[in-house]
């Protein structure tokens, strides 16, 4: 006979522990060191691996575990005592809530752009009856059409907020690109968006700066002087008597603006997807850039950062300035600057601004932003312009910019400077290099038909060129030759198209183009007869 069994089926003698595989390693126990057996013993390291896959999949991160000590002869189940039960229990717990944490938040920013979308439906279905409404009412003239739909993107514009007044107001700017009906209604969003109540208004400067309101300033208007897309601007005086505008950004704004962000690159995407030849024009990108220049003009000391990197750029033309800020009562969300009285675009007219000498001003200050110092106010629609005797220019709102790197700021030099020249070969050559993507097809073709586009421009005259329109008709040839653009230059497009929309509107026989050439020659030290501003005395 063999030797007699010993207490939970062994044979005396050395103890065999027995093996069982689990994902490929094996686990090795000794049955006598645990009550309720090997099944026990066997379940745990399985309800380990299944509490590790769960906080995985939450996104919870564990510091690395040390092999603690084998748990002495005897012990409670659990491996520990009470304490080892109870941490296994307390980890459990802690990934089950990790992964109810994380499906709650995923299911809270559903439920937002879900609200968002119902917002776009309901602003779309408010459009309509507005343009349907204001079209009967005004009969079946273009005009009274054209300024039926005006309205309608009007009202949408403003009950989706931010980024889309933002879309608007650009397009307010384009005269010669919209007719004057539609125009008319759109320039409703540069200034006159609906504001906000004053409480919300005092509520934030007492919050941000820690004192009553009647502390800070020594009089101030609950009227605002402007309402627009991120914040409404009130006029102040402070204890020292200086007359001051404060800035205040709407409540609850960055939520919007960020919803609005996830839609639109949604949309992007889709629209690549169905329309392949939208990826050659980067539209995912350019929608990218310009929600998250959106977004970065909503941080209020970034924009104070910008008001000093400007004022330092243009301290030596006395004919574009920017208003003073006053430190101490400025924040996140609140920015506090000199009050400027200047003359609207409107009224220039009856002032004694003398309009050609700002529209110069204006061209030759987004020249050099763009060509010389590659950090461009990307947001010159005339709410953000004041001008005053006899010519200089006043800017506001610095929050969207545009910054090019050395390599971005001289390849734009180079490329609008051939295509000012009418060196169509240069402009195919810098494009095509310049793609992130091409399948182009045949090079000579597109060389030939990039060369003929500019080749025409330069015959018909630099004045007679409308530089918003014939970027349009290039990034046509681009898509036709499966050429990529980079998105980078959309905040640049914007301030050119702004630039120009301001020539258009005050001094017509004024181009751009030729405006810009002296300042792209000497971006790339290019002998040039530059046009000078006066310096500051």
């Amino acid at each position: 006979m063999g030797e007699p069994a010993a207490p939970g089926g062994c044979r005396r003698g050395r103890a065999q522990a027995p093996r069982r595989v689990l994902r490929g390693r094996p686990v090795r126990a000794a049955a006598t060191e645990a009550p309720g057996g090997l099944r026990a013993l066997l379940r745990r390291p399985r309800r380990a691996l299944r509490d590790r896959e769960r906080e995985r999949r939450a996104g919870v991160r564990r510091p690395r575990a040390t092999r603690r000590p084998a748990p002495a002869r005897g012990a409670p189940r659990g491996g520990g005592g009470r304490d080892g039960d109870r941490v296994g229990v307390g980890r459990r717990r802690a990934g089950r809530g990790a992964v109810s944490a994380g499906r709650e938040g995923a299911l809270r920013h559903a439920l937002r752009v879900s609200l968002r979308a119902a917002q776009f439906a309901g602003a779309a279905a408010e459009a309509a009856a507005v343009f349907a409404w204001h079209g009967v009412r005004a009969g079946r003239g273009r005009d009274a059409r054209l300024a039926a739909a005006g309205r309608a993107l009007e009202r949408a514009c403003t009950r989706l907020g931010a980024t889309f007044v933002k879309v608007g107001q650009i397009a307010s700017t384009r005269g010669d690109l919209l007719p004057a009906p539609l125009l008319r209604e759109l320039a409703r969003l540069r200034d006159e968006v609906p504001p906000f109540p004053f409480d919300d208004v005092r509520r934030r400067l007492e919050a941000d700066f820690g004192a009553r309101l009647e502390g800070l300033f020594a009089r101030f208007d609950p009227t605002p002087v402007a309402a627009a897309s991120v914040a409404q601007v009130h006029r102040a005086s402070l204890p020292d008597g200086t007359e001051v505008a404060v800035k205040v950004r709407r409540p609850d704004i960055g939520r919007k603006v960020a919803l609005d962000r996830s839609i639109l690159l949604a949309a992007g995407r889709l629209l690549e997807r169905l329309v392949p030849s939208l990826r050659l024009v980067a539209l995912e990108g350019a929608l990218r850039e310009f929600c998250v220049a959106v977004e970065t003009q909503l941080d209020f000391r970034r924009e104070a950062d910008h008001n000093v990197r400007f004022t330092r750029n243009f301290a030596d033309d006395a004919d574009v300035d920017f208003p003073a800020l006053v430190p101490r009562l400025c924040s996140e969300a609140v920015l506090t600057m000199e009050f400027v009285d200047g003359v609207h675009e409107r009224d220039l007219e009856r002032s004694g601004v003398d309009v050609r000498a700002v529209v110069r001003a204006g061209m030759r200050c987004v020249c050099r932003m763009i060509f010389l110092h590659g950090f461009v106010h990307a947001d010159l629609h005339p709410g953000n312009m004041r001008f005053l005797p006899p010519g200089r220019v006043v800017l506001f709102d610095l929050g969207l910019v545009g910054q090019l790197d050395e390599e971005q700021r001289l390849t734009t030099a180079r490329m609008l400077y051939a295509f000012a020249t009418g060196d169509g070969r240069t402009v195919a050559r810098i494009l095509f290099d310049g793609s992130p993507h091409t399948a182009t097809p045949d090079y000579a073709a597109y060389e030939a038909e990039m060369a003929a586009f500019v080749e025409g421009l330069q015959r018909r005259g630099l004045g007679n060129v409308q530089l918003a329109l014939e970027i349009g008709r290039m990034f046509d040839i681009l898509r036709r030759h499966r050429i990529q653009s980079r998105s980078h230059t959309t905040m640049v497009n914007l301030a050119l198209m702004t630039a120009e929309g301001l020539g258009k509107r005050l001094a017509p026989d004024l181009s751009l183009t030729e405006e810009a050439l002296p300042y792209l020659a000497e971006a790339l030290g290019i002998l040039h007869a530059a046009p000078a501003g006066r310096a500051r005395g």
